[in-house]
């Protein structure tokens, strides 16, 4: 079943729209107000995607994705924690460790 363009991934068509319609709207609407219109819609529909697209990056890589042993981590700041393993598959000791 396809899905309505709005609700999937409409990659670059929403951007080549807005583009298209400020290069060429004036041509294919008679009215300035109505072209001026549909371009402010379409920036507005762009701009709400973004919002919800960077809100869904925050929650998947936000504190609650971490899970419950995450605590120790809030507790030390810096990189990760814990052993280092070499590319070998050795543990590297704590002297030897990469900064």
């Amino acid at each position: 079943m396809p899905q309505i363009i709005w609700s999937g991934q409409t990659g670059c068509l929403l951007p080549l729209l807005i583009i298209l319609n400020l290069l060429f709207g004036r041509a294919i609407f008679n009215s300035t107000y109505l072209w001026l219109g549909v371009e402010a819609a379409l920036i507005l529909i762009f701009l709400i995607k973004i919002h919800i697209f960077m809100r869904k990056i925050i929650q998947q890589f936000g504190p609650a994705a971490r899970g419950p042993a995450s605590g120790s981590r809030s507790q030390r700041p810096g990189g990760p924690h814990g052993r280092v393993i070499d590319v070998e598959g050795r543990v590297v000791e704590e002297e030897k460790k990469l900064e």
